[in-house]
């Protein structure tokens, strides 16, 4: 059997497809793989922050029309990246292991959010992470930063931005436990996540039933529990890229935590819900978002 796979061709995507791969593999080891390479929108605009590029799935769409038009039989991506609803026909079928999925302030100098100096310049082009550390620090001034994880990286080593925020996942998968700059963590109650983050998903055809089950089987149970309930809470809150939104779940045990936030104008607010069903916790959470957002609390 063999697998034609879509992914992009940066360095992490490699990595992550490689990731998954070898989880379809362990369940179905006579499966064999082909890789296409297929650049995004994203990819090729890099000189404008996401929120201003105006597309809807800058980095799956091109990844994801490979499968529709028969090119691929898999579509991989990191599942912050897929909006809340796919083109028709398709469907997300597989989830790796979950790495890490908070995001992290990121310099040389070891700083955390609150030894920032004053007027420090923190690099992100995510709305979300932008609007959180002006709710949490006003003082400091916060200008786009894109380009990959390396990129981004480097970009501080040479002085160009006294921090950013950038993904511990990304950084892990790429550089292991040994990264070449400072991280401080930051906990989801501080600067709660995207939707995904730190999960790689597979997308196929709706009608590739015997694909379906074999990523199933393939799949980290408690990476699907949380993919979920992130991924009802996206489509329940309905926010893009331009909204300072974000949740994640954690599955223990019987029960799933959902930590989710939204902040703007300086301020942020962020709620808790826990249950035993991941796509209730993900609507309820999605719910108190809603209230907040509209100006109902």
């Amino acid at each position: 059997m063999r697998l034609v796979v879509a992914t992009r061709g940066s360095k992490l995507s490699m990595l992550q497809t490689e990731e998954l791969l070898a989880q379809i593999k362990a369940v179905e080891p006579s499966i064999e793989f082909e890789i296409k390479i297929v650049k995004t929108t994203g990819d090729e605009v890099q000189d404008k922050p996401l929120y201003q590029i105006g597309v809807k799935g800058i980095f799956e769409k091109e990844v994801n029309l490979a499968v529709l038009r028969g090119e691929a039989d898999v579509a991989v991506h990191s599942l912050k990246d897929l909006p809340s609803e796919l083109s028709p026909g398709l469907v997300v079928a597989g989830f790796s292991k979950r790495a890490p999925p908070f995001d992290a302030l990121v310099s040389t100098a070891g700083y955390v959010l609150e030894t920032l100096p004053r007027g420090a310049l923190v690099g992100t082009s995510s709305v979300r992470r932008a609007e959180f550390v002006k709710a949490i620090r006003p003082d400091v001034r916060v200008e786009p930063l894109r380009g990959n994880v390396d990129t981004r990286i480097n970009k501080i080593l040479q002085g160009k931005y006294d921090a950013a925020i950038m993904a511990v996942a990304g950084i892990y998968r790429l550089y292991g436990a040994s990264p070449p700059i400072k991280l401080a963590v930051l906990r989801p109650e501080v600067l709660p996540p995207p939707p995904g983050q730190g999960i790689v998903a597979a997308v196929v055809r709706e009608a590739d039933s015997w694909l379906i089950d074999l990523l199933k089987k393939a799949s980290d149970p408690k990476a699907s529990l949380e993919a979920i309930a992130e991924r009802e809470f996206l489509k329940a809150v309905g926010a893009g890229c331009h909204v300072a939104i974000g949740g994640v779940a954690f599955a223990r045990n019987d029960t799933v935590e959902f930590i989710a936030g939204y902040a703007s104008g300086g301020r942020k607010y962020i709620v808790r819900v826990v249950g035993d069903d991941p796509v209730e916790v993900g609507r309820r959470a999605a719910e108190e978002i809603r209230k907040f957002k509209d100006g109902d609390v």
